[in-house]
């Protein structure tokens, strides 16, 4: 591969990884993400 390519292979990394970080962090999901961190202290049934 020509250095643009790595260039380019590492900006698409680089915006997918903060794309990931956007969605795992958004407001959205906030609600969801606390309630399934309770799930490990639940009494079983």
């Amino acid at each position: 591969m020509s250095g643009n390519a790595y260039f380019i292979y590492t900006v698409v990394l680089a915006v997918l990884f903060i794309g990931m970080l956007f969605w795992a962090f958004g407001k959205k999901r906030k609600k969801r993400f606390e309630k399934d961190a309770k799930i490990p202290f639940q009494d079983k049934q």
